[in-house]
């Protein structure tokens, strides 16, 4: 009966842990998704040339980072809805 309740709760943890995973790694493309609209408005106000190409460059390793963290989302079985469908007195 011990190890049942152990494997059950084995099995919890485990859950909670991909659970946070998950957690963290939607946080970490909500970031992400941040940093390249901060770069968009830097490009968009920068003059100098060399500034124009730091910006190019990051907004490269930035997008690199991003499909990373959608390919695993997405091997993870990530899903975010970020509208729910409400139906308004129809």
């Amino acid at each position: 009966m011990e190890s049942v309740l152990k494997l059950i709760q084995r099995a919890n943890c485990a859950a909670v842990k991909e659970n946070e995973e998950k957690k963290m790694l939607l946080q970490e493309i909500r970031e992400v998704g941040r940093l390249l609209a901060c770069n968009d408005c830097w490009f968009e106000q920068e003059c100098d040339e060399n500034l124009i190409d730091a910006c190019i460059y990051q907004r490269g390793a930035l997008e690199s980072r991003y499909r990373y963290l959608l390919k695993s989302a997405k091997r993870l079985g990530v899903n975010c809805t970020p509208f729910t469908k409400k139906t308004m007195g129809v």
